[in-house]
């Protein structure tokens, strides 16, 4: 019988693989169980507009913007499976490509016009709607894991040696920036700055940078009105009560919140999204989550993201490849700090700067991004000698046991 402990492979190798192998059923667990969380919880946040919409056109089809959010999140995971199965070095030589790409369609949504909310950053393509900056952050993470894996620890202490890093990600934020979606750029300020740092930026440096940032950041709120009235009212919001009677986004998310208790009023019985909390299956969802299913649920939500930015860290320190803990150390950025702004937003802790809860917020984009994402990396701890040997072995035995129980039936 096959020895699943290679002979081939050191105490070291053994103990890194089991311990990416570890992390790994981790990222697939969690993911699936958030994804699956998320498409029901979609339904269940726009069943009072699919409902309206079905009252006033009875030729509609209810839950149609839920089904086709299901149909996407099928289509992504067949996505993670094709990007787990293609080897992640394979991926690495098409990032500037992807990069490029990711620009040319927000070029397009500028030259598009329009915009939802004050944010022009979607592009028709026929009857498809697409967001090119969800694709940008993960063509953002590949790419500058590529270009910074290249640098060794001197190079990067040097700034010279860092323009073209950071030129390709100046250009990428000021294009989703123009378009006016300023809390997708604060979340590529956040995968970029993370990057930097772990591939040794020193941090005095990049104080320097954060400190410019967060001026040209604090222009761009202070010339816009609706920005400067929501950091307004976080910060008034921050010394008072929730409003009953003129109350806003944000004090209708903490209604729902109140009204949830520890195990919430049931799936689909929430009352704040057949009310006035606006963007309830999309930035709010999370609130939706703490009125229907209460502490317990927004707690089993912080934690399966807990558990993702677990395992991602885990597959960073333990990986070989300097690029893939780059790319790695990227996703987990990404995908949990994310998650964490947008609970922050959602529970009055931050101020409203509109990101989706990753994997659970509506958005065919989004999803498909993430998916890819988690694909991308689960390549790269597959490729960890013997992990993909030590499961392809393991299945063998599962198959033979089987065989060798059926056969004594």
């Amino acid at each position: 019988m096959t020895s699943i402990d290679s002979p081939a492979l050191s105490e070291r190798e053994l103990t890194r693989r089991d311990d990416i192998q570890r992390a790994l059923v981790v990222v697939v667990a969690s993911t699936f169980l958030l994804t699956i969380f998320g498409v029901v919880m979609v339904y269940s946040a726009t069943a009072p507009s699919s409902i309206r919409a079905v009252d006033a056109n009875p030729d509609l089809t209810l839950f149609s913007v839920a089904t086709r959010q299901a149909l996407t999140t099928l289509i992504g995971i067949v996505g993670l499976i094709v990007m787990a199965l293609i080897p992640y070095q394979v991926t690495r030589r098409f990032v500037h490509l992807f990069l490029a790409i990711g620009c040319l369609l927000q070029i397009g949504v500028l030259a598009q016009g329009g915009g939802v909310a004050g944010n022009n950053n979607w592009l028709s393509l026929g009857p498809i709607t697409v967001q090119p900056s969800e694709f940008i952050k993960l063509a953002l993470v590949l790419w500058l894991a590529h270009m910074l894996a290249r640098l060794q620890l001197k190079e990067v202490e040097d700034l010279r040696t860092l323009w073209i890093p950071a030129l390709g990600f100046l250009v990428a934020v000021g294009l989703v920036l123009a378009g006016g979606d300023v809390g997708t750029g604060l979340i590529y300020i956040l995968i970029a700055g993370g990057l930097f740092f772990l591939a040794g930026l020193r941090l005095k440096h990049l104080g320097i940078v954060a400190f410019f940032g967060g001026l040209g950041v604090g222009a761009m709120v202070a010339a816009n009105p609706s920005r400067l009235r929501r950091i307004g009212e976080f910060v008034s919001d921050l010394f008072t009560l929730p409003d009953t009677h003129l109350p806003k986004q944000s004090d209708f998310a903490q209604f729902a919140f109140g009204t949830g208790g520890l195990t919430g009023a049931g799936i689909g019985a929430g009352k704040e999204k057949w009310r006035d909390l606006s963007e309830a299956h999309t930035d709010f969802i999370f609130a939706v989550i703490g009125e229907e299913l209460g502490l317990l649920g927004t707690v089993t939500v912080i934690v399966l993201f807990l558990a993702l930015g677990w395992s991602l860290v885990e597959i960073c320190r333990k990986h070989p490849n300097r690029y893939a803990q780059l790319m790695t150390a990227g996703a987990a950025l990404w995908l949990c700090g994310q998650a964490l702004a947008n609970m922050y937003v959602v529970t009055g802790l931050a101020p409203v700067f509109g990101v989706p809860l990753p994997f659970i917020s509506m958005g065919g984009s989004s999803m498909l991004a993430t998916l890819a994402m988690v694909g991308c990396v689960m390549s790269a701890a597959l490729a960890v000698p013997g992990v993909r040997e030590s499961w392809r072995v393991r299945g063998r035995l599962v198959q033979r046991i089987r065989t060798v129980v059926r056969s004594n039936r």
